[in-house]
């Protein structure tokens, strides 16, 4: 029940088309490649079973060894995915969610990472105790170096990440060998023939439903690691069936830029939008599944599928039986948890009808200054006057409107949009702050991140009456 080397499907053929040329590995000189980098960490850095990691690569397959090897090492591997308005420049400000996951004992780059402006790299280089620097070519030469043994327990924390503080401070979220073990073996009967990445460890939930399980998958026989505008022409060069693009943008640009794959399916932690239902009846591609789920339970607990004789964009349905699911007190679903033997509200609202989960939305409940903030009906007023997405700071008492493109007269039209919430709660609400910032820069996955945009909102707003 442990995530090992040794439930990788022993005949994948691992390529990395991110460099010029190709580069192909075995899965031999992909487990030199373990042993070479559990004994860096085990003899030159010491390191202990439970401390915590943070990956700082591109998918590739040395990406793939690392992880391995910190999962037979017992390390806690960190996810964070979310990005930030300063584009990391300030390196004394440390944001809610990487406060939360801290401390880091190890960051974890390759011999390239100075070629990259990367400015995570610096900020990741001084919160993190150690920064430890890998050899690209290490898979391909053999090291002497003695087999270390594996040090996690079925128990040990595998992978750490938050929850989306979407009404609060996010949460920490942990996941053991043993429940990894489980899931990844459930998921990996989506994978066959030749699978293809563009983000391995950028969702709490998404290395278990689409990084390892593809390499698990006994019908898997190659595993490419490729960057975002390289794929498209690596799709009929390698006969690639499956592809995960995470996020809508990503998803268009794709179908913008390339041509008919009918006999490929893209996997995506979105929602498939209603307008790629023609790209599909066109045969420009085979298959979109969304999963749905969420970082404290990872997934899939229902997908989606646009090959669906009903498809609709918000109805999922039952993969199988391995979470069990109840919607309960006004249809919010409530999920039990495998291993853990927990349940976990989603606060997602579903209408189950002939077999198929329509989402209705969130019941997150917001209160500022004691009154229930209406925010669906809040950020539609806003929309019709603006581009912007309403913030409730329920610590401060406060509102703030994230404002999405500069537009003319935005003091007038921010007063009118405060006088209309202070109108409809009889006082309670108005707007405290605005500002107008890149939407890119907030996104944690595939959602805004509302604990992101709160922490910027208090440390580097300051605004006086706004009207």
């Amino acid at each position: 029940m442990l995530v090992t080397r040794q439930i990788i499907n022993k005949d994948i053929e691992f390529i990395d088309v991110n460099q010029f040329s190709p580069c192909s590995y075995s899965f031999n000189e992909l487990s030199n490649g373990i042993d070479y980098i559990k004994d860096k960490l085990l003899n030159e850095f010491r390191c202990e079973h439970g401390d915590s990691v943070l990956i700082g690569m591109s998918p590739c397959t040395l990406q793939i060894a690392t992880f391995f090897a910190c999962a037979e090492l017992g390390l806690q591997v960190i996810i964070l995915d979310h990005d930030r308005n300063d584009n990391w420049i300030i390196e004394d400000y440390i944001d809610p969610k990487t406060r939360s996951l801290m401390p880091i004992k190890y960051f974890i780059v390759d011999s390239t990472y100075h070629q990259i402006p990367w400015k995570k790299h610096n900020f990741f280089k001084k919160i993190c105790e150690h920064f430890v620097i890998l050899e690209l070519d290490c898979l391909k030469h053999s090291f002497n170096v003695a087999k270390t043994e594996t040090y996690a327990k079925p128990e040990s924390i595998l992978l750490k990440c938050t929850s989306s503080g979407t009404t609060g401070t996010a949460k920490v979220v942990k996941h053991t060998h043993s429940f990894f073990h489980q899931l990844i073996l459930r998921n990996s009967v989506f994978y066959d023939n030749t699978v293809c990445m563009i983000a391995n460890l950028n969702h709490g939930s998404s290395p278990a439903t689409y990084f390892l399980p593809a390499v698990v998958s006994k019908n898997t026989t190659r595993f490419l690691s490729s960057r975002v505008n390289d794929f498209p022409k690596q799709i009929s060069k390698y006969d690639v069936r499956h592809l995960m693009i995470p996020y809508t943008h990503m998803i268009q640009h794709f179908f913008d830029i390339s041509g008919k794959f009918p006999e490929l399916c893209l996997y995506t932690l979105s929602t498939i939008q209603e307008s790629w239902l023609d790209l599909y009846k066109d045969k420009k591609i085979g298959n979109i599944i969304s999963f749905f789920g969420c970082n404290e339970t990872s997934g899939p607990l229902l997908i989606n599928q646009i090959n669906d004789v009903n498809f609709k964009e918000s109805s999922y349905k039952l993969m199988d039986d391995f979470y069990k699911l109840n919607l309960i007190e006004d249809r919010n679903l409530e999920v039990e948890m495998p291993v853990y033997g927990t349940k976990i509200r989603t606060n997602d609202v579903f209408a189950l009808q002939d077999g198929y989960y329509h989402h209705k939305g969130r019941n997150d409940l917001y209160r500022v200054n004691g009154c229930v903030v209406d925010l669906i009906r809040y950020n539609e007023i806003a929309k019709e006057l603006i581009d912007a997405t309403v913030i409730v700071d329920t610590i401060k008492d406060n509102l703030y409107v994230a404002v999405w493109q500069d537009v003319e007269d935005i003091a007038d039209k921010i007063c009118r949009l405060s006088e209309r919430f202070h109108s409809m709660s009889n006082g309670a609400h108005k707007v405290n702050k605005f500002a107008i910032l890149s939407k890119d820069k907030f996104y944690s996955g595939v959602k805004l991140d509302m604990e992101l945009l709160r922490d910027y909102f208090r440390k580097f707003v300051v605004q006086g009456k706004i009207c």
